[in-house]
């Protein structure tokens, strides 16, 4: 039976988020509920305050991006960057004292609890009426992934737009070792385990001491969904989240037959010595320490981008990356990096044409949001070829972006800087069979409740990989302990 996943999230902030909110609402959004967009009139905005996390630092000239916008729009970008560890505390405290920027980038965790709130605005009705370029060159099924129901039904609805797309991880294996084993890239779980052994033998027979077949950085993507990003080949068609059924109701995957397979099959590989004994406490920085030092056969992490990384910073590592397994029904794509347009902006029209629809444009606004300034981080040579500049701070690396990932582009655009060819491949592959997650649904219930649920979940899972419990011990354990949070979500989402 198919069955129609909707994450969760919980982030224990909603009584911080819902002060002020009273002066972030009003100013052309959906009110409290979102229930449609206002008047859709434009006028071309004199300032744009923007609040951004994954943008180029100013060391490396994003300040000069934003001055380059100016020039070419006439519209001053005053650009907020707050240090990363603490970027979602400035959001937040933002939002309480009635004061966020007028567009913000934010991340799948906050982007539910927010529009819940009222405290974005509504661009569904902006979305499907511009006129402007991208709409014909942007593959819709990121904007879509970014629509959500505030359960007030009024449907699915948008607000956020996508930044780039929201990729996912895919297996990487080292090509020599699966050479020298005489094998060929698994395409089934019985392949995948055969393959870890011969990793495995590796470290017996002397030819990598310490050898690890397989790490990840724990069990269950250290409690951020989607959950099973990191080892979908063991999770299969387990769901350690709440998911919809066909008939609309909602049921606890953790708590299903699925998971206790999924149980078993981590118990018995850990057991055999396939998978790093670390991983429950591994990160993901961890991981690449162990992969970059020659230990490690195969790793599950970020496709695209981090190919070309890893198998450069490994010595003598040519890397593959693998299509998912038959038995995953596909990689998992996270629900993209929103730009969101706040309720306290005062002109969420023009925002939403002159900074969201231009940095998307397939020209100078997108090459400039995503390549930077001519000049300064990428240079058009006598040939009419283009080549990235250095960064300013670390003159031994080309500049990769100024706000947006240019190999995770959502439009149809001709980047006139080449990617590397592992790059495109790895992003091919994963492509070739993924799935979308979807927004995850916020309610005050599902944050009183999962943070602790979340906590019960991981004890299972490693007591069980370690042999500490059975599996059968092990869901015994999950449906005695979470049976309090569970029942409530339940009966929250089934209500």
């Amino acid at each position: 039976m198919k069955k129609k996943l909707i994450r969760l999230t919980s982030m224990g902030l909603a009584a911080v988020m819902t002060f002020g909110l009273a002066a972030c609402t009003g100013n052309g959004g959906g009110g409290s509920n979102g229930g449609g967009s206002a008047s859709l009139e434009y006028s071309k905005p004199d300032s744009i305050k923007m609040t951004f996390d994954t943008c180029m630092t100013p060391e490396n000239g994003v300040n000069d991006v934003c001055a380059k916008y100016e020039e070419l729009t006439g519209i001053k970008l005053e650009l907020e960057k707050p240090d990363h560890a603490k970027y979602y505390e400035k959001i937040t405290l933002s939002f309480a004292s009635g004061n966020p920027s007028d567009v913000i980038e934010m991340g799948s965790t906050y982007y539910p609890e927010n529009a819940n709130n009222g405290a974005l605005w509504d661009m569904t009705d902006a979305w499907e009426n511009t006129t402007a370029h991208c709409k014909e060159i942007i593959d819709e099924s990121y904007v879509d992934a970014l629509k959500m129901d505030v359960r007030d039904g009024s449907g699915m609805r948008l607000y956020g737009f996508p930044t780039v797309a929201g990729n996912g991880t895919i297996t990487y294996v080292r090509e020599d070792w699966l050479k020298d084993a005489g094998m060929d890239l698994p395409t089934d779980y019985d392949g995948f385990i055969k393959m870890l052994r011969a990793f495995k033998e590796r470290g017996s027979n002397g030819k990598t001491p310490g050898a690890i077949p397989l790490t990840a950085a724990g069990l269950l993507n250290n409690g951020e969904t989607p959950y099973d990003i990191y080892l979908r080949e063991f999770y299969q068609d387990a769901i350690p989240d709440f998911y919809q059924k066909e008939d609309g109701t909602w049921a606890d995957g953790f708590s299903e037959p699925e998971m206790a397979a999924a149980l078993t099959r981590f118990r018995e590989a850990f057991a055999e010595g396939l998978i790093d004994g670390e991983v429950v406490t591994n990160k993901t920085s961890t991981c690449r320490d162990k992969f970059n030092s020659g230990l490690v056969g195969a790793f599950n992490y970020w496709a695209g981008m981090w190919d070309a990384k890893l198998e450069d910073n490994t010595p003598g590592a040519t890397l593959l990356p693998m299509p998912a397994i038959k038995e995953t029904g596909g990689y998992t794509e996270r629900v993209p990096t929103a730009l969101v347009i706040t309720n306290n902006c005062s002109n969420p029209v023009g925002v939403f044409e002159d900074l969201i629809m231009y940095s998307h444009d397939g020209g100078e606004g997108q090459m400039l949001f995503t390549r930077g300034v001519e000049g300064e981080h990428y240079e058009v040579k006598e040939d009419g070829t283009t080549v990235a500049l250095k960064y300013l701070e670390d003159p031994t690396k080309d500049v990769e972006k100024s706000f947006y990932a240019p190999e995770l582009s959502i439009t149809k655009w001709d980047d006139p800087i080449k990617l590397d060819p592992r790059v495109e491949n790895s992003l091919e592959v994963f492509r070739s069979n993924r799935k979308f997650a979807t927004v995850p649904v916020v309610s005050d219930v599902i944050s009183d409740s999962l943070a602790n649920l979340n906590v019960i979940k991981g004890e299972v899972c490693a007591n069980v990989i370690h042999g500490n419990l059975t599996v059968d011990e092990g869901m015994e354990k999950y449906n005695k302990e979470a049976a309090p949070y569970v029942e409530a979500i339940l009966a929250d989402l089934n209500g």
